[in-house]
Order: C-alpha cells, then sequence, then structure tokens
C-alpha cells in the first residue's frame, strides 16, 4: 500500500488524526480544529447502522414471503438497498470533508513545526507517530465496514434481479440460502461501525 518510509510518513502527517481512534488502553488527544468533522463522519456511521437494519429486515421479509406478496416485498428491498447505497456514498463524501480538514490543520503543524526549538520538534514528532499507530487501528475498521457492506449489497442486488425474473414460490426457495448467508454478514458490519462509532467518541471525548 506504502511505496517507501518517506511516503508512508507524509501520509499519516495529512492524514492519521482524521481517523484517530483510541490505542489498546489509551486515546490520543487531538486538537478540537483537527476533529470537528469527525462528527459527520460519526453522523453517518450511525445512519448506515439504521439502514443497514432495514435493508436487513427487508431481504429477510423476501425470504419469507409467498409467491403473491413477492412483488411488494422486492419493491421494498429495492428501496433499501437504493437508500443504503446512498447513505454509503454520502459517508465517503463527509470522510473526504473531513480528511481536508486535517489535511489543512496538519500542514500547518508541520510549518509551525520547522521554526520550533529542537526539543520541541522532537515533541512535535513524536505526537505525529502516536496519531500514526492510532490511526491504523480506525482505518481498519473503517476499511472492515467497506470489505463487508459492498459484498452484502451485491448479493442482495443479485437476489433482486433473479427474482426479477423468477417470482415463484420455486424462485423464493432457491435463493433463501443466499440471503440467510449474507445477512450472517450483517452483525460483523454492525460490529464494525460500533467500533467506529466509539472510536471517534474516544477522540472527541480528549479533545475537549
Amino acid at each position: 500500500m506504502f511505496q517507501h518510509h518517506v511516503g508512508f510518513s507524509r501520509y499519516v502527517t495529512y492524514v492519521a488524526v482524521l481517523l484517530l481512534a483510541a490505542c489498546a488502553t489509551k486515546s490520543q488527544q487531538i486538537a478540537p480544529q483537527a476533529t470537528g468533522g469527525l462528527t459527520d463522519v460519526r453522523a453517518q456511521a450511525v445512519a448506515l447502522k439504521q439502514q443497514l437494519s432495514r435493508t436487513t429486515d427487508a431481504a429477510r421479509k423476501v425470504s419469507q414471503s409467498s409467491a403473491t406478496d413477492l412483488k411488494n416485498s422486492l419493491e421494498i428491498l429495492s428501496s433499501s438497498l437504493n437508500s443504503l447505497n446512498s447513505t454509503l456514498a454520502q459517508g465517503s463524501y463527509k470522510v473526504a470533508v473531513a480528511q481536508q480538514e486535517v489535511r489543512k490543520y496538519f500542514d500547518q503543524w508541520a510549518q509551525e513545526t520547522n521554526s520550533m526549538p529542537s526539543d520541541l520538534q522532537q515533541t512535535s514528532q513524536e505526537r505525529q507517530a502516536q496519531a500514526a499507530v492510532s490511526f491504523k487501528s480506525l482505518r481498519g475498521s473503517i476499511d472492515n465496514v467497506r470489505t463487508n457492506t459492498w459484498p452484502f449489497i451485491n448479493d442482495l442486488n443479485a437476489v433482486d434481479q433473479y427474482l426479477r425474473t423468477d417470482q415463484t414460490q420455486a424462485g423464493i426457495d432457491a435463493v433463501s440460502p443466499r440471503i440467510s448467508r449474507t445477512l450472517e454478514v450483517e452483525p460483523v458490519i454492525q460490529r464494525d461501525l460500533d467500533q467506529v462509532i466509539a472510536q471517534i467518541d474516544a477522540i472527541q471525548s480528549t479533545g475537549k
């Protein structure tokens, strides 16, 4: 992912604290002006949890439907999937905005560090190193959400597409095992979202 050490250092300087997480036992305190955008990121994580639950309920209803009420169940599933896609897109936008905010803050911090006495320069560099370690935890949680959510959506889209063609009880029975397997991932995504929310809460509480 990172080509060399210099590239990694610059990367974490710019964006490390965007999604700054608590370390295993201690949260890192970050200036509020660097973490304000995380409020919107957190809100989108909460919205994603809610929409994920609605989509799961809609998919489960499809698997339990009879052929006569399948059409209505599919419409609900399709609408839920569209909303889930929209929520993911909005979340990505909020993350990008927060990245810009953090990049600006850390650009300024890096410039000011260069004019500090050597001992304070070392302190500043150590703080950035701490931020880099903390970032890896939350970044991993966000990557896990993305990694698991897209297959979840794609599988349910495939089910929706199939049942648009085969709206029989045999068709429902054929895809029900696939729905069940897909829905097994939902608690995993919810767990990762809970982790993201908890980590953002830790950052913002220590920044006050």
